[in-house]
């Protein structure tokens, strides 16, 4: 078990495998074997979610195959033949949890739920998990379809920040208009079994999942005031009183450090070897923490080699990017501070002030 800078506690007890993952700035704030390779469940449509939306459009017109209505488990209630929308389909995966669903998405994306499966691994490589490996799309027991806590919560930290996941997993319910094999039309209503929606404060989601080898499995996300947590848990016969437990310990162990405020001097624009303008941040960037010093953060300074008149107040010259590790948290615009419109030959100098305030706020914060 591993606490990042909070007190030691029996979080997660009852699960075989948690983590608790910051998911601004990709630190990993809890975890109990959290790179066990474990089966997964209906989590698993997490990643179904992500290569749907990919590698599809939402208004494709999907007619669901003979192999999709005879799958087992819950089920989305999918018609043989009937035609549904890929968004229809992927609120049916989710909100139902439908295994029927994720075939029918496999089917019209790969033609095939082993093939889709191999979209799948090929996603997790993309996103940069190691320990997780895919045999179908809905998460029903196989061999070598695994993954780990960790990778779990790296996988649904990537997939919201597709604002199309996002809406689908925070949705609490949808109702879907297809046709039927015979022509007329019909609606059904799903309704999401994610109870934390309703209970946990600035819920947005994610899955919800279960089979009798692989117990109770859980992914949670919560967002307050700039911060976001994930919640994962594996094999878990309390999970939701444990992600209550999990998520709260994020927030309240969270503190902001400030990265850049606004105005601080980027670089000084001279004319015949005297400032005539600064280029300066136009905004403030906190970053939430939960280590006792928090992750060490770097910036990125992206501004070009030459700057031209005329300068205007406030105009958008270039940006700062900020990451914590190798993760990318967000970006920060440079502006001119005041309009240059006579002057000589511009040059850029840069602020070694700025450079300094880095070092300073990674030290003391």
């Amino acid at each position: 078990m591993m606490l990042s800078g909070i007190k030691a506690s029996a979080m997660a007890d009852s699960a075989k495998g948690a983590c608790l993952l910051n998911a601004i700035t990709g630190e990993i704030v809890f975890e109990k074997n959290g790179n066990t390779q474990m089966p997964m469940a209906s989590t698993t449509k997490i990643m179904t979610l992500l290569v749907a939306l990919e590698k599809s459009e939402t208004d494709d017109i999907v007619t669901i195959p003979h192999e999709a209505v005879l799958e087992e488990g819950s089920s989305a209630y999918l018609e043989e033949g009937a035609r549904y929308s890929m968004l229809d389909l992927c609120y049916g995966l989710m909100l139902n949890s439908g295994n029927d669903a994720a075939v029918a998405i496999a089917y019209h994306i790969s033609g095939s739920k082993e093939a889709f499966a191999e979209e799948m691994n090929s996603m997790a490589k993309i996103i940069g998990v190691k320990n997780t490996s895919f045999k179908n799309p809905n998460g029903l027991d196989e061999e070598g379809h695994y993954t780990t806590p960790r990778d779990l919560a790296k996988i649904t930290q990537y997939a919201l920040n597709n604002e199309q996941f996002a809406k689908v997993v925070s949705t609490r319910s949808h109702t879907a208009t297809y046709t039927k094999a015979d022509g007329t039309q019909a609606t059904i209503e799903y309704i999401n079994h994610n109870r934390l929606l309703g209970e946990v404060e600035g819920c947005i989601g994610v899955k919800t999942g279960y089979t009798k080898a692989d117990g109770r499995c859980l992914v949670s996300a919560a967002e307050r005031d700039g911060m976001r947590y994930i919640a994962v848990t594996l094999n878990d016969p309390d999970d939701w009183a444990e992600h209550k437990e999990m998520l709260e310990t994020g927030f309240s162990g969270c503190r902001m450090i400030k990265a850049i405020k606004k105005n601080d001097i980027i670089r000084h624009v001279t004319s015949d070897g005297k400032e005539v303008c600064r280029l300066v941040s136009a905004s403030d960037f906190d970053i939430p923490t939960n280590g006792n010093r928090g992750n060490k953060f770097d910036i990125k300074v992206n501004l070009p080699d030459e700057t031209y008149m005329p300068l205007n107040e406030g105009e958008k010259i270039g940006e700062l990017e900020i990451y914590s590790g190798e993760e990318f948290i967000g970006r920060v615009d440079v502006v001119a501070d005041r309009t240059v419109s006579d002057a000589g030959e511009l040059k850029t100098k840069r602020c070694f002030w700025f450079f300094l305030l880095t070092i300073l706020r990674n030290l003391f914060r």
